[in-house]
């Protein structure tokens, strides 16, 4: 028994950095899917149908806080609804309410219902699910949208010259085809010791496409 703990004492004197490596890997993993799961549930709160006015779609700001987007997607929105005014909707049905009001309110709540008389293209998960009521043209407008993510983090494990480090990166998508991203690389043997040091850093213009 002795010589087992003596081997296995051996053995993690001899591999001690990868194990304490892969210790912390496992746990900023741990910690990025627990941020991840209240992301999701806000999320999921937020993909709720919400009725629009107007004259929110015209206020980028207005539109950003009634939608919890960021006024990147806010604008990309403003320009997609004025195009798709000019197209034919990908479905249409009929509801009987006595005013505009009432009917985006009835719209909303039978898409967060989800009730299957509506048709799919209503019923359809995206990021966000707006109801619009247009008073020039009297009808009620549903916009489906999926966003486009304003920030990126990210993480792993890196080499370079046989040194171990782990990457540590924020992106920021400022444009729908443009991002700045900054990357750190952090010494996971400082970072066993509650030190946190880096062996090098980069930072990037992102084309997206």
């Amino acid at each position: 028994m002795i010589q087992v703990f003596q081997t296995w004492g051996a053995a993690f004197k001899q591999n001690k950095w990868l194990i304490m490596l892969v210790v912390f890997f496992l746990f900023i993993s741990a910690m990025l899917i627990w941020l991840w799961q209240r992301v999701q549930q806000a999320e999921e709160k937020n993909r709720q149908a919400v009725v629009l006015q107007q004259e929110q779609l015209e206020k980028t700001q207005a539109l950003s806080k009634a939608l919890h987007i960021s006024q990147m997607n806010a604008k990309e929105l403003q320009a997609a609804y004025d195009k798709l005014k000019t197209k034919p909707p990908a479905a249409s049905f009929t509801v009987k309410a006595p005013s505009l009001e009432v009917a985006a309110e009835q719209v909303a709540e039978r898409i967060n219902k989800q009730d299957a008389a509506l048709p799919p293209a209503a019923l359809e998960k995206t990021d966000r699910t707006a109801v619009v009521k247009n008073d020039k043209d009297y009808k009620v407008d549903v916009l489906k949208i999926n966003l486009d993510k304003a920030w990126e983090l990210s993480t792993g494990v890196g080499s370079h010259r046989g040194d171990a480090y782990i990457p540590l990166g924020v992106q920021r998508n400022y444009a729908p085809n443009k991002a700045m991203a900054v990357e750190a690389h952090l010494v996971p043997e400082d970072l066993a010791r509650g030190k946190i040091k880096t062996s090098g850093w980069e930072v990037r213009q992102v084309w997206r496409f």
